[in-house]
């Protein structure tokens, strides 16, 4: 933890080596990284299965939750 010369702000860092260096993130960069990195590999799988059927239908998942596509509209 460090703290910042902004009114006693208190950062925190996240740390790890890379081929034998230490390299500090400030956490707020860290957070946006993985949150970042998330959606990349939603963007993958979705991309991955862009050209294959469905496996549920909209009418399966509206069902399994007692609704139909009626009450979707009002």
């Amino acid at each position: 933890m460090t703290h910042s010369p902004e009114k006693g702000k208190i950062i925190i860092e996240v740390e790890y080596i890379d081929n034998g260096k230490r390299v500090i993130i400030p956490a707020e960069v860290w957070d946006m990284l993985k949150e970042l990195a998330e959606h990349v590999q939603v963007y993958e799988l979705v991309q991955q299965r862009k050209g294959l059927p469905g496996v549920h239908s909209l009418d399966d998942v509206l069902g399994d939750e007692g609704l139909s596509r009626a009450d979707l509209e009002s």
